[in-house]
Order: C-alpha cells, then sequence, then structure tokens
C-alpha cells in the first residue's frame, strides 16, 4: 500500500491511498486513509481509494463519498470550509484509527518513537555526558527475566537498584531485545520529565509520527490498544521520582482497570526511593502503585557471567582486561565499565591489530582521563561546588548513620548542604541534564545523588591537594590521620586521596612527603573478634547489614529483618580482622607513580621505596568486598607469617598493579631494585613481583617478554621455592 499527498495550487488537495491490483478495497482502507488526511496539518479534504480497477473519491470531514453533481471550485471551497471545521473535533477518532486499529502501523511508530529518543541519549565513548554509549551495551540477566515476565502476561514491573547500577540500561535493552518481537513493542519514556507519563507518550508520538499528539489522545489511544488484539504495548518508564504527582497519577491511572491486558509497564527506580513508591503516605499501606505491581525485583553489581558477557563486548571494541580483572568490585559496576571503555579503546586510526589492554585494578589513570574529556569550565565549577558539600558533609559528626554509611558507596550530599555551595536554580540545571538526581533517603533526609561520579571524584582531589598543600607545615601525623578519615568515607576514597598527592605536587610544588611518611607508619593491623562484637556497614543494592560476631569468627547478618548466618573458615587459626588498612591502600596507588627527592645525581626514587615496603605487607591488601556476592580470591595461607594472593588468581591487589606498572615501564632498569627485592627475604614481595612479571610475559613487546620470561626462571621462581620450603617447614 502506498500514500500519496497532492497539492494543487500550494493547497492540500487529496490522500491517494493506492493497491495493488489484485487487492480488493475494503472499508478499513478508506478509515485509514481518512484517518491520514484529518491528522495532517492542514487536514486534505479529499480521499482517493484506489486500486487500478476501482475508485472510491471520500470527503475527508464526514467519511462520505464525494459525488458532487457540479464538481466546481465553488463545491470544493465548500468541502475545504467543511474538513476545517470538523479537523479538530475529528482528531481523536482519526488518531486513534491510525494508530489503534493496524499493527502495522502503530508498532513501528512506537519502536521509532523510541528508537529517537534512545538515539538522542547516546553518543560516542569519548562523549560522558550522554547516558549511552553507541552500539555499547552489557546483556544483564534481568532484561531477560524482565521479558519473560511480560510475554507471560504480567502488567506491571518495578526494577529498583542503587543510582548507576544500570537501570536505564537495561530498559534500552529491553527496547533493542524486542524490535522483531511479534509479542511486545517497548515504548522507551523518560519518567524524570514532570508533566507525566501520558504527556511523554504523546511527545514520543508527536516526534515519531509527525502530527500532533495531546496527551487526552494519548490516552484513549493507549484504552484502544490495550483492549486488542495484537502485539501487547511496553511503556518502559525510566527513572521515576515518587514525590512527582504527576508521574505518580499516571501510574496510577494507566495501571488502572480501565485499561486492558494489552498494556503493560516496565518501571525504573532509585532504591533510595523505592519504599516512598510502594507505600502510601501514612507509610502503612501499600499504595495503589504497590497493590497492582505483579513483580519486583532489584538490579544487582554484574555477576560473574554478566561480567564474562561484559569482557567480550569489550573484545569487539579492541579491549582485553588483564588477568585478575574479574576480582574487582569496579569491575562489576556499570558506570564504571562506561568510563573504562571511553579511556582506554583504541582511536581512530589506530591499527587493526592494536588491542589495548585494561588494568586489572583501578588506578590514578581513572582521575587522569576524567581531566581530559571534561573541558566545561562551568560544569567543572559547579561540581566543585558539588565536592565542597560533599566533604562537608563526610565531615559532618551529626550525618545520620544510614546516610552515612551509602555515602561511603554512592556519592550523595544533603540538598540543605549542597545549597549553601551552589544556588537552588543551578542545582535545579543540573538535575534537568540528568547529572544530579534528588531523592528522600531512607534517613529522611532530602538528598542529591551525584550522576557523573568520575567527575565529582576529580574534583574532591583538587579539594583534597590544596588542603594538603596547606596543612603539610603543619603537624603530618594529624595530616595524615585526617586524609584518612576523610576519604575512608566517601566513594573511591584510596583512589582520590592518592592523586591529592599528585594535585598537591601541582599546586605546591612538591609532594608533602612527611605526611606519606606517617601513612608509612600506619600499616593494617589484625585485632581479634570479641564473641558478641556488634558492627554494621552498608551493602550496595542491599542496605544497612547489622553484624554480630560469635568465638568462632562467625557471624549473624541481619538484613531488613532477615538473618543469615555467615560461617568462617575455620583453616585460619584464631578469628580476626584487620583494620586500618586504608593508609597502606592510599599509598598502594602513590606507589605506582614515579617520585623522587633530593638532587638528581643522588635523588632517592620515593615510588621504589614505597613499593618495597607496602609490596612486603604479610596478607592481601585489597578493599573487602562487601557485596555478600563476591567469591574473594585464592589465596596461600602460610602459618607464622600470614597470607599471598595466588598467582592462579592474577593480579588482584592495586600494589601488585602498581609493580607491574613500574616493570613494564622500566624493568630492565631495574634488576638492581629487583635483586634488593631478593635480599629482602619478604615472601610478600617476592610473590607480588612474581605475579606481576608473569602479566609481563603476555606483553605485546618482545624485549619486555623475553626479560620478564629470564627474571622469573633465574631469579624469583628459585627464591620462592627456597622461601616457601622454609615457611612451611
Amino acid at each position: 500500500m502506498k500514500y500519496i499527498l497532492v497539492y494543487a495550487h500550494g493547497r492540500p488537495l487529496a490522500v491517494f491511498e493506492l493497491k495493488q491490483r489484485d487487492i480488493k478495497l475494503t472499508l478499513d482502507d478508506e478509515a485509514q486513509g481518512l484517518s491520514y488526511a484529518k491528522v495532517l496539518t492542514p487536514s486534505f479534504p479529499l480521499v482517493v481509494v484506489a486500486n487500478g480497477i476501482e475508485t472510491r473519491i471520500l470527503a475527508a470531514h464526514s467519511g462520505e463519498i464525494w459525488e458532487p453533481a457540479t464538481p466546481s471550485e465553488e463545491e470544493f471551497e465548500a468541502l475545504v470550509a467543511s474538513a476545517a471545521r470538523a479537523a479538530t473535533g475529528d482528531l481523536k477518532e482519526a488518531v486513534s484509527t491510525l494508530m489503534g486499529s493496524n499493527p502495522a502501523v502503530w508498532v513501528p511508530a512506537v519502536r521509532a518513537a523510541s528508537g529517537e529518543l534512545l538515539g538522542e541519549m547516546s553518543g560516542s565513548r569519548d562523549d560522558p555526558l550522554l547516558p549511552f554509549v553507541k552500539d555499547f551495551l552489557f546483556p544483564r540477566k534481568a532484561t531477560s527475566f524482565a521479558v519473560r515476565l511480560l510475554q507471560e502476561g504480567r502488567r506491571f514491573l518495578l526494577i529498583k537498584g542503587a543510582p548507576l547500577v544500570g537501570k536505564s540500561s537495561l530498559l534500552r535493552e529491553l527496547v533493542l531485545r524486542t524490535v522483531a518481537s511479534t509479542k511486545l513493542a517497548v515504548l522507551f519514556v523518560r519518567g524524570d520529565e514532570g508533566r507525566g507519563v501520558l504527556h511523554s507518550v504523546a511527545d514520543l508520538l508527536s516526534g515519531a509520527l509527525a502530527w500532533p499528539v495531546t496527551a487526552d489522545e494519548a490516552r484513549h489511544w493507549l484504552i484502544q490498544v490495550s483492549k486488542a488484539d495484537g502485539p501487547a504495548l511496553v511503556l518502559a518508564v525510566d527513572g521515576i521520582d515518587p514525590r512527582n504527582e504527576a508521574i505518580r497519577h499516571s501510574l496510577e491511572d494507566l495501571s488502572s482497570p480501565v485499561f486492558g491486558q494489552q498494556l503493560r509497564i516496565v518501571v525504573t527506580v532509585d532504591d533510595a526511593v523505592a519504599k516512598e513508591l510502594l507505600q502510601n503516605s501514612s507509610g502503612r499501606e501499600a499504595s495503589a502503585i504497590g497493590r497492582r505491581i505483579d513483580e519486583a525485583f532489584e538490579l544487582e553489581l554484574l555477576d560473574n557471567e554478566e561480567y564474562q558477557a561484559a569482557t567480550e563486548v569489550f573484545r569487539a571494541w579492541r579491549m582485553v582486561f588483564q588477568h585478575g580483572a574479574d576480582s574487582a568490585l569496579e569491575h562489576r559496576v556499570p558506570w564504571m565499565l562506561r568510563v573504562i571503555g571511553g579511556s582506554y579503546a583504541p582511536q581512530p586510526g589506530d591499527p587493526d591489530d592494536v588491542i589495548a589492554a585494561l588494568p586489572a585494578q583501578l588506578s590514578l589513570d581513572l582521575i587522569r582521563h576524567t581531566r581530559t574529556r571534561f573541558r566545561d569550565d562551568e560544569l567543572c565549577r559547579q561540581f566543585r561546588a558539588v565536592a565542597k558539600a560533599i566533604l562537608d558533609d563526610v565531615e559532618d559528626d551529626g550525618l545520620r548513620l544510614a546516610l552515612k554509611l551509602e555515602a561511603m558507596s554512592t556519592f550523595v550530599v544533603r540538598r540543605d548542604t549542597l545549597l549553601r555551595f551552589l544556588q537552588s536554580a543551578e542545582i535545579e540545571s543540573l538535575m534537568s541534564r540528568g547529572y544530579l538526581k534528588s531523592a528522600i533517603h531512607i534517613s529522611n533526609d532530602a538528598v542529591i545523588f551525584v550522576r557523573l561520579p568520575e567527575l565529582v571524584a576529580s574534583e574532591i582531589s583538587l579539594l583534597l591537594g590544596d588542603a594538603l598543600t596547606e596543612r603539610a607545615h603543619g603537624d603530618a601525623t594529624e595530616t595524615a590521620r585526617w586524609l584518612v578519615k576523610v576519604t575512608s568515607k566517601i566513594p573511591l576514597g584510596e583512589t582520590v586521596a592518592a592523586h591529592a598527592f599528585l594535585d598537591a605536587a601541582h599546586i605546591g610544588g612538591g609532594v608533602p612527603l612527611n605526611v606519606i611518611y606517617s601513612l608509612v607508619d600506619r600499616p593494617p593491623k589484625k585485632t581479634s573478634i570479641t564473641p558478641g562484637l556488634k558492627a554494621v556497614t552498608h551493602v550496595p543494592n542491599v542496605g544497612m547489614v547489622n553484624m554480630t560476631f560469635e568465638e568462632d569468627g562467625s557471624f549473624t547478618a541481619e538484613i531488613n529483618g532477615h538473618r543469615e548466618v555467615i560461617s568462617a573458615d575455620g583453616d585460619y587459626g584464631a578469628p580476626g580482622m584487620w583494620s586500618d588498612y586504608h593508609p597502606w591502600l592510599i599509598l598502594s596507588h602513590l606507589a605506582g607513580q614515579p617520585m623522587a627527592t633530593g638532587h638528581e645525581e643522588d635523588a632517592i626514587r620515593i615510588d621504589l621505596e614505597l613499593l618495597g615496603i607496602i609490596a612486603s605487607c604479610p596478607h592481601v591488601l585489597r578493599r573487602p568486598d562487601v557485596s555478600f556476592g563476591g567469591s574473594g580470591v585464592a589465596t596461600h595461607h602460610i602459618d607464622g607469617y600470614g597470607e599471598v594472593a595466588c598467582h592462579k588468581a592474577g593480579i588482584v591487589e592495586p600494589i601488585t598493579s602498581a609493580l607491574f606498572n613500574m616493570l613494564s615501564r622500566e624493568g630492565q632498569d631495574q634488576e638492581a631494585w629487583i635483586d634488593r627485592a631478593l635480599e629482602s627475604e619478604s615472601l610478600g614481595l617476592l610473590v607480588r613481583i612474581d605475579i606481576a612479571l608473569r602479566e609481563m610475559t603476555k606483553l605485546y613487546d618482545p624485549n619486555q617478554r623475553e626479560w620478564a620470561a629470564r627474571i622469573l626462571s633465574e631469579k624469583i621462581t628459585p627464591a620462592l621455592q627456597e622461601a616457601f620450603s622454609c615457611a612451611t617447614s
């Protein structure tokens, strides 16, 4: 079927609906042509339906066959006037007829609207200000689960999760996975636009169909589709704010019995505000939305299978992770993977055989790359203010415990605090662009979540660098204590703190070595666990977890009233826990940066000294995995010494990553340093050098590979065999 618009002297004359000769004309054909004529602006007075054998000429305003006694100009003018008078009143009917009567029409229109909106929200891998990257999407199990539930006929799904865990990407994947489905057609709708879902649906259809559609017309059409045969229409509403009354009322309306089974809804919401959506204003009963939801489930960080699928996406972009990357919690966070992909991807013009090797552990490159990608001075100024507000909250002893724990894993700030650093209009502008998001926290605080965590981390580093420069002239021990206290309470804290030393060097002309020495003097400590010891932590996507320890080292975890006993590993002797590890984690990152003191001819390499000290730590030195879903890393426990990472686990510690960076950069010039490491007889240091060299044997440069293999066979392996023999004898 083809449609042709015919004009006479620049004025609309007729819509021609042409069919093949062997296809009989029907009343549905007339209705379809009339619908097109009425929704066009300006409307067309005539509709001509023909198949080469039969021709019908209809008056658009009435739908009747047009058979004037004398087809004159006056008759035509009267027809145009009648069409104009009827156009407004008939538009709702025209939209319903055009969109609702035939899935062959409305399904492509819905998919086109979703595709256009997702296209507007997608940019290149070098554009960090848009939510999505073109052709870059990690498949999630939750998407398959949602598709199955929708195909089974579930009408209302709720997907909750922590900010930036990938909820928007899940809906994007839902759209893409159903583009050829005969059962589902998904319309992607932004839930943060304040006029309500129906207005958003109307706007999307207006753009896709190139004619104006009102919210009332969209609702009328949705009712029609919801009760018709054919594919189900799925409204995928992304990121709603329960306090937005228009959005809330829209969802209550669309989930009501007024709409039929063929209209289905999927809504995403941040876990911090999900409770507010599901309960009424008193908080004692379920809301209308809460009663109607068929299935609510949590989107969590990437599990092992999802991580492996993500690595395949990276491989298609010519990027591979170092061995050990699967142990890094950061690599299970979707926003972090997006940042990593944009930072390390081969550039246009690079040879096709060039593959980027992605570091196994998070490094200071995160902040360096962020500063090359964010060039908007005004945006950086505003995020500097956000960073100041976050630090102000962190140092406020009055911050409620629930929010204090949340702030350790997510960049979040109280709205009242932020208003002291940014004007209300600036906050609203940042929220409208998707860089900030407001919520009512479980602590009952009005808060703002940061949607560009890498940028705020960069700005916090600059602020701390300023403060280090000022404080370094005072008490170094107190300055180190302050730095640890502040950065242990924010996400990416050890990375931000380490980079702050580099910023301090840039600002003040030198690294505050006295503070570094004070951090060295604070190695991790092992403390015994006394029965009945109570602790509390925050687990991403779970919330607050209360823990009570038993005599054997096991503990009872209580989460939202549910209790679970977590067993202790009985192979390690008396139970205990490592504490105060944050200072050496900071130094683990800092040790990978070349630093020297003294004159050039007798300069002392501070970074090499740090590598030797920190890499000698007699236990695995990494941030604890608080996800309660991690599988840990393979280690060797050595009585009387401690534990070391197994080489089969790869690079699982930042300090080992720092060793790899130094050795791959200048290893052949540092054999003397390796000889000193051998003389130290530190088992931890030898094991970490061994792992770093093993990774070097995989590098592209044959000289690096051969050197690493030689050092391993001639020096490190024999020394390790002797050290393990002594340790176990």
